[in-house]
């Protein structure tokens, strides 16, 4: 049977739930609407109201928001009497965050460089990527524990970066081309960029673009620091769709993307010994990612995971030195070899 939406939905004052006197932010409503209607309950206003101890009234702007607003699949079933979702919900959309939230978000990234490694630095990244997962199309942060033994000398945040930061994200967010120059890695100089930018994210402790270039027919991968001279263009684009930053960087280790060549599949297997095991085994590095434990103590294990690419996995590999023995690929091995040769001499 078709699904319908009342026009309003009439409870008698007798079912009004009593006031507890606890205040109960709009936010947390809502959020308690989304779990109980994903159980497939199918509850109505006043069952609702009970529930959160909150009247039918303010339920019902709370249902009017979360379909209106949030743009939720959110439905009115005329036999059951109550709410339902018309499609699976896996992600719950968030409020809209300006672009000054955006920067403050930022900002706050960088200020927490001084605890990083500490439990406090745990506690309070894991409340930052909430945040960050309500923009999920503009900006992403990726955090990363390191162990208590090391520490990372504190800098400041520059004006320009953050005047950067704030105009890619308009740019993204009005689907306006930009155009800058870049100085790669391997240039001697920088070169001008036209591109269509798609997402900021926060990678490996550093800030990148993902942006369509059209004169290489692909997307790329921009470091902010490389950026300079950034000008918005009044040239609009369509953004891709399909486009995930995640897949787009989810065949590589790092920050290179190899998804030109999605086909290419390298199925790794590196063996970890001693502490370099143990904190192997604590973190997650790659989606693809598998670990065995080969002892019982967890002081030997086994790594494996399915990449595009091996460049930034060699670097790794390499910063474990004789606690890490690659097993798989040939070509993975040849490439750690050549290395460590090149370093000794």
């Amino acid at each position: 049977m078709p699904a319908v939406r009342p026009s309003a939905v009439k409870t008698p004052a007798s079912s009004a739930p009593l006031r507890s006197g606890v205040s109960r932010p709009a936010i947390w409503r809502v959020m308690e609407i989304h779990k109980i209607i994903r159980t497939g309950r199918h509850p109505n206003c006043s069952t609702l109201a009970r529930e959160i101890e909150v009247t039918p009234k303010t339920i019902q702007r709370d249902i009017t928001f979360m379909r209106d607003q949030l743009d939720l699949p959110l439905e009115y079933h005329p036999v059951k009497h109550g709410y339902f979702y018309t499609r699976p919900v896996t992600e719950f959309p968030m409020l809209h965050l300006s672009r000054s939230d955006l920067v403050a978000l930022f900002l706050a990234r960088h200020a927490l460089e001084p605890l990083r490694g500490t439990r406090l630095e745990r506690m309070l990244s894991a409340s930052f990527s909430k945040i960050a997962e309500a923009c999920p199309g503009e900006v992403s942060i990726q955090w990363h524990e390191l162990d208590d033994a090391f520490s990372v000398k504190a800098a400041g945040v520059l004006a320009a970066d953050v005047t950067l930061f704030g105009d890619l994200l308009d740019a993204i967010r009005a689907t306006r081309e930009v155009t800058f120059d870049y100085h790669k890695l391997t240039g001697s100089q920088p070169e001008s960029r036209t591109v269509q930018p798609h997402h900021v994210g926060q990678i490996e402790h550093g800030w990148y673009l993902i942006a369509h270039d059209p004169a290489r027919k692909a997307m790329r991968t921009f470091a902010l620091q490389r950026i300079s001279h950034l000008r918005l263009l009044k040239s609009r684009f369509v953004r891709n769709a399909s486009f995930n930053a995640r897949d787009h960087l989810g065949g590589g280790f790092g920050v290179w993307s190899y998804a030109d060549d999605a086909s290419r599949r390298h199925e790794v297997r590196i063996r970890f010994e001693g502490y370099a095991a143990r904190v192997v085994a604590e973190r997650q590095w790659h989606p693809s990612q598998i670990i065995e434990k080969l002892n019982p103590d967890g002081s030997l294990v086994e790594f494996r995971a399915t990449l595009s690419g091996l460049e930034e996995l060699t670097r790794w590999i390499l910063s474990w030195g004789s606690k890490a023995r690659v097993l798989e690929p040939p070509e993975l091995k040849k490439r750690v070899q050549q290395e460590v040769a090149g370093m000794v001499a």
